[in-house]
């Protein structure tokens, strides 16, 4: 078994990942930070972004796609 076998990452973004998983949601459904940065770390833990930067994104596509965000990641 070679090495860089074990190297091979999946490619793809935190921004693409959260946009499938909100993908279903609909206009004025709620988006809780906390469920979503679990299911980034959980789902696709080669993700290098912060926290905050996966909480700044997930504002950011909730915006864009009229849902509301509950911000309890502090919890």
């Amino acid at each position: 078994m070679s090495i860089a076998r074990w190297a091979i990452r999946p490619v793809g973004t935190a921004k693409a990942f959260l946009a499938e998983e909100l993908r279903s949601a609909r206009y004025g459904d709620i988006v809780s930070v906390k469920a979503a940065i679990e299911a980034a770390r959980s789902d696709v833990p080669y993700l290098q972004d912060t926290d905050d930067e996966l909480m700044e994104t997930i504002v950011e596509l909730a915006r864009e796609l009229g849902l509301a965000v509950l911000f309890d990641s502090r919890d």
